[in-house]
């Protein structure tokens, strides 16, 4: 019954940042004014009401064998409320502007844990979370977005990874 409401909550959460999304934007371009912001925030780790820090990489393999990169983020909640990164943000990593797809299952002896992407924290609260992208190739540069989930605003951080 909690995953329906959940999930209930989320698509209704989706529409109503549809919404403003549509109702604020004037004619969808941005200035240049605007683009030398956007920049300007990269180099900031605030993304709404939560802090996230880019931490490093470190290649892996899944139990199917593909070659996988773990992404490792600290997540410190600047919230009213308790939080997950996996509630807070959208993460993507990147090859060539091509998304990667989660791995969700990495190779026997690695230490990996997914169990802190979903794990609530407190305001002040800072935690590492890993997460395991498969990877086009292993030669190719990884760009990581972090952007919150259901913000209103173009808060992002970025950083790229050189595999090689």
């Amino acid at each position: 019954m909690s995953k329906k409401l959940s999930a209930i909550l989320a698509v209704l959460m989706v529409a109503l940042f549809a919404f403003f999304a549509i109702a604020s934007s004037s004619d969808g371009e941005k200035t240049e004014q605007d683009a030398g912001k956007a920049d300007a925030q990269n180099a900031d780790s605030n993304v709404g009401e939560y802090s996230v820090d880019i931490k490093s990489a470190r290649l892996s393999e899944s139990w199917d064998g593909k070659d996988v990169v773990v992404i490792t983020y600290g997540f410190t909640n600047n919230s009213d409320d308790s939080a997950s990164f996996g509630v807070a943000f959208e993460d993507n990593a990147y090859q060539n502007g091509v998304g990667l797809e989660r791995a969700y299952t990495l190779k026997d002896g690695d230490p990996y844990d997914d169990g802190n992407q979903y794990k609530d924290i407190k305001t002040g609260a800072t935690l590492d979370v890993e997460v395991p992208y498969v990877l086009n190739d292993t030669e190719t540069d990884v760009e990581v977005e972090v952007e919150e989930l259901f913000g209103l605003n173009d808060d992002m951080v970025t950083r790229t990874f050189s595999i090689k």
